[in-house]
């Protein structure tokens, strides 16, 4: 096959893979002018008492790790995030064996509604009433351990999910 027709074919056969991705764009989709996040502690409006700090330092570590934004302080933020705890609850995923009613593996979910604006003229960039973050965790001990050592994974997982809707889009 001679060179000219191979280089016809390759492109022949590359352009409908190039066109079927024209739309998409990988990295950050945050507007060319935000640059810099500002957050608050999380509000808490669960019944679980001071998981606020935890995730509050989970999304802050997450945002730091992504890379889009920077952190900054308010007054010279180019944003504000704010972010609203609204539910937290536990629920058992299996059961010792022969005993159907004694939970030893659990899944910590953490749900949260946040927002993103502009600082200047508090114009929303990114908003989603509803993202759950989870972890399942194996019972040992008592429960108040059990928890303790659950929530810093599964703030983790909210803080990823937050700021890849934040900062991602498909």
């Amino acid at each position: 096959m001679n060179r000219t027709l191979a280089l016809s074919l390759a492109a022949g056969l590359a352009l409908p893979l190039l066109c079927g991705c024209a739309g998409y764009r990988l990295g950050s989709m945050l507007p060319s002018d935000i640059h810099t996040v500002y957050m608050p502690t999380c509000v808490n409006k669960t019944t679980e008492p001071l998981i606020e700090q935890d995730v509050t330092r989970a999304i802050l570590s997450r945002i730091q790790m992504d890379g889009s934004l920077r952190i900054a302080p308010e007054e010279s933020a180019d944003t504000i995030l704010d972010v609203t705890l609204t539910r937290f609850w536990l629920d058992p995923v299996s059961y010792k064996s022969g005993d159907s009613s004694t939970a030893n593996q659990y899944r910590m979910s953490l749900r949260a509604s946040y927002v993103l604006r502009r600082r200047a003229d508090k114009s929303v960039v990114a908003q989603s009433a509803g993202v759950t973050g989870w972890y399942d965790f194996d019972f040992a001990g008592d429960m108040t351990s059990s928890k303790n050592i659950a929530l810093k994974p599964a703030a983790e997982d909210l803080g990823r999910r937050i700021v890849n809707g934040i900062v991602q889009a498909w």
